[in-house]
């Protein structure tokens, strides 16, 4: 089987993305761990300003999401489909 640019480049997306998926999902184990042994509300635990140890976290798995849509619109025109929206790209 031969590998055109268009498939190697889909292949490097959607590794990437999976990459980050799993980086997402380590994070957001480490912080719901680190919340429930504190007993806090989400929104609070969840707000950066006011959880500054757990901010740089919290605001990685923001990033980390935003570079999934990413990705995702990316595969997406890769492969010739039109770019749709991914509100849960954490999911």
């Amino acid at each position: 089987m031969t590998l055109n640019v268009s498939d190697a480049g889909l292949i490097e997306t959607m590794s990437r993305y999976f990459m980050v998926k799993a980086e997402v999902r380590e994070l957001k184990e480490r912080l719901e761990t680190a919340r429930r042994e504190i007993d806090e509300d989400i929104k609070t635990f969840y707000n950066p300003r006011s959880n500054p140890n757990h901010a740089i976290d919290i605001l990685r798995s923001h990033v980390l999401k935003k570079e999934m849509v990413s990705l995702m619109k990316q595969a997406e025109l890769l492969c010739g489909h039109p770019a749709q929206s991914w509100p849960h790209a954490g999911d």
